[in-house]
């Protein structure tokens, strides 16, 4: 699926990019990381249950909406997948600068082999959403919103259980791998 090469392309690009950032300019990165874990403190707080069903949620939430707005020519899953990108590179660099390589790489492959492609694959639907959405822009007889029900039910088949997964992985096995 050429969407899904495209939508990875652009995620691998905005890591790097992201990660380059945190080599050129550390303590804004530093910074960036510390506001954006800010937001996050009340999970310190919640039972496992809890975390997994916040994490469950969350990243369907934000997978699902990126798919559905894809609608919009996919604009939305790009920017998303740009931004995810950009900050994931970010958290490596400075994360990895004070943990290792080792712990950090802990801390993101156990779940993070099941989530990336999870919300890569939504947005690549959400791409072709956009595209079958330009296709009708521009006259070509294109049912969207049959369309737009066939790609929930391809989220419901594969990215959902994905994220279902990656969620219980983060939740229970992730922080006894990374020594947290």
């Amino acid at each position: 699926m050429r969407s899904f090469a495209a939508i990875t392309l652009v995620f691998l690009t905005s890591l790097l990019a992201g990660y380059w950032f945190t080599v050129t300019d550390a303590s804004d990165a530093r910074s960036i990381v510390e506001s954006t874990f800010s937001g996050f403190e009340f999970v310190k707080n919640m039972e496992h249950y809890e975390l997994f069903l916040f994490i469950f949620m969350n990243n369907t939430l934000k997978s699902f909406m990126a798919m559905v707005l894809g609608i919009g020519f996919g604009i939305i899953p790009v920017i998303f997948v740009v931004l995810n990108g950009a900050i994931i590179g970010v958290v490596v660099g400075v994360v990895g600068t004070e943990f290792g390589a080792y712990r950090t790489a802990m801390m993101l492959i156990p779940h993070g082999v099941l989530e990336i492609p999870a919300v890569l694959l939504s947005c690549a639907y959400g791409l072709e959403l956009g595209m079958l959405a330009w296709k009708r822009y521009r006259g070509e007889d294109i049912d969207l919103n049959q369309t737009l029900l066939t790609y929930i039910k391809k989220f419901a088949r594969v990215p959902l259980p994905m994220l279902f997964v990656a969620a219980l992985i983060e939740t229970y096995i992730t922080p006894l791998v990374a020594g947290m």
